[in-house]
């Protein structure tokens, strides 16, 4: 389907599975908002930038606005979002796509601050929620487009360190269960709309920053696959015929690439 000129807000877009996203978007003609705290290049520890993301972007012919956004600050995600209205006049596709991961991330709960607490749930919740609570009314009133929320298989599955040493620390899997239950009952709103509401789970994915991590962790690399898999599942939800078919799913990456044999 033809997807030039229509526009994309993807979060997590300085590198990982929100790059590659917006790469395949932007390949098939999608202005691309992108969002993430990286603006520039060596302003972090971990490779990737807003701008290096851009800057590919543009190579394909279409407009690249990178937005720095710190998911944890309400007034950043409404500065995302009315950013890509102001400049556009309309959003067709929402990835809502970055996660907040900081030291503690395996940490038993007792160890785990109140501040850590509320910065999981500010990103890997409430700002999907701001974002969608804004643009979801665009999408209505142009009668199109799509929402994905990445998710994880930690939101239903028990997962911890290599060796039994423990579980993943209880902030993550309880942000993306919150964020699946958020999918689902607003789905039931967003069908009479015809605008799906969709969670991805992207699967184990080796992403820049978990290559980085897993030999700290002891991670069995082997469990890992590329980040095309994501990326090629959320582009198809954005662009395959009826998208409408999968609203309120939770939908595994992996099983949609091997169904479609997407690549």
């Amino acid at each position: 389907m033809d997807q030039k000129g229509k526009v994309a807000i993807i979060t997590g877009a300085s590198r990982g599975m929100g790059k590659q996203m917006a790469l395949r978007l932007a390949k098939r003609g999608v202005n691309v908002v992108l969002a993430a705290r990286t603006v520039g290049a060596k302003e972090s520890e971990w490779p990737g930038s807003l701008t290096e993301t851009a800057n590919e972007i543009r190579g394909f012919g279409v407009d690249a606005v990178p937005v720095k956004c710190d998911l944890t600050v309400r007034k950043d995600v409404e500065n995302l979002c009315h950013a890509a209205l102001e400049k556009y006049g309309r959003v067709d596709f929402l990835l809502n796509n970055a996660r907040y991961v900081g030291e503690g991330h395996f940490d038993p709960f007792l160890d785990i601050p109140f501040e850590l607490w509320d910065k999981y749930l500010a990103a890997n919740v409430m700002a999907p929620i701001v974002a969608t609570k804004i643009c979801l009314p665009v999408m209505a009133k142009q009668k199109s487009g799509v929402i994905i929320n990445t998710t994880s298989a930690a939101a239903y599955s028990d997962s911890g360190l290599p060796g039994g040493r423990g579980g993943t620390g209880p902030h993550y899997p309880l942000t993306k269960a919150a964020l699946d239950r958020f999918t689902k009952a607003v789905s039931l709103e967003t069908e009479s709309m015809g605008i799906p509401l969709i969670g991805l789970d992207p699967g184990a994915t080796l992403t820049e920053r978990v290559q980085i991590q897993t030999a700290k962790y002891g991670f069995d690399m082997s469990i890992f696959h590329s980040m095309d898999i994501p990326a090629a599942a959320a582009e198809y939800l954005c662009t395959c015929p009826y998208p409408m078919r999968y609203n309120g799913q939770v939908v595994v990456a992996a099983v949609l690439c091997k169904q479609f044999n997407l690549s």
